[in-house]
């Protein structure tokens, strides 16, 4: 298959056109309202139950860093799991393909859409907790900012997870219980299954891998943390074969 320069260009002018299409809809208006609350919520709650977060080195932000990977699935079940289902379920895709432009631009316009928007909405987030730990501890730990990056590897492999299952599914509900139940809580169980039947670490399991967002020292010692670099890794591990697929299953796709 040959790439050019156009192709680039189309699947910029998709992903612009993603990101309008969502910013203009119902779910990013609940998106915000739901960072916004849980942010406020974790933020007060410690205080309301009388205890004092920051008496832990980091604890002013360590819950909110626990609370990120479930923000990346209600992203990735909000924005990426319904991105190529709903021009099939809508039938606009029969609009979309009359026009010049190649399948695969469009799969990687989606793609870098959900990708921005819910990086951007991600960085609010990290913003709001880098002044928060500025405000009670005077100084922003390079924990966080390593943390970061993980989740936004965390936020690539859920949005080619969902992409792909937004690639074969009929409906849009269906791919965004799928891909909820699949993130939050199949490869949980999965998890636990290895780690009570065959006693090791299942490291190479995306919602292990997940645990990195939150640096070892701000963890319980019963959590299994996989250090930046391994989690990194795993994330790409699984990103690339479910992008292949989605972007197989995309391409063959017809009406």
């Amino acid at each position: 298959m040959r790439i050019e320069m156009d192709d680039f260009r189309q699947s910029s002018v998709v992903a612009k056109n993603e990101i309008r299409k969502f910013i203009r809809g119902k779910r990013f208006t609940l998106y915000v309202v739901l960072t916004i609350f849980v942010f406020a919520l974790i933020t007060a709650l410690p205080y309301i139950l009388g205890y004092d977060p920051t008496e832990i080195p980091g604890g002013a932000v360590a819950i909110h860093l626990m609370f990120v990977p479930f923000l990346v699935i209600i992203a990735a079940t909000l924005f990426s799991s319904v991105a190529i289902v709903s021009e099939f379920e809508e039938r606009t895709a029969l609009i979309l393909f009359t026009r010049p432009i190649k399948k695969t631009s469009i799969f990687i316009g989606k793609i870098v859409g959900c990708i921005i928007l819910e990086t951007a909405m991600l960085v609010l987030f990290y913003i709001g907790m880098i002044v928060l730990a500025a405000f009670h501890e005077g100084a922003v730990s390079s924990g966080l900012f390593v943390s970061l990056g993980v989740a936004f590897a965390y936020i690539v492999s859920t949005t080619c997870i969902a992409i792909f299952i937004s690639s074969i599914m009929k409906k849009g509900s269906t791919s965004a219980i799928l891909t909820f139940f699949i993130l939050g809580m199949i490869l949980s169980i999965i998890s636990a299954a290895i780690m009570v039947s065959a006693d090791i670490d299942p490291w190479f399991m995306l919602d292990i891998a997940s645990n990195a967002i939150t640096p070892a020292d701000m963890t319980s010692e019963f959590m299994y943390v996989p250090d930046a670099l391994t989690a990194v890794g795993t994330m790409i591990g699984w990103s690339i074969p479910s992008i292949i697929l989605g972007w197989l299953m995309f391409i063959r796709r017809e009406f």
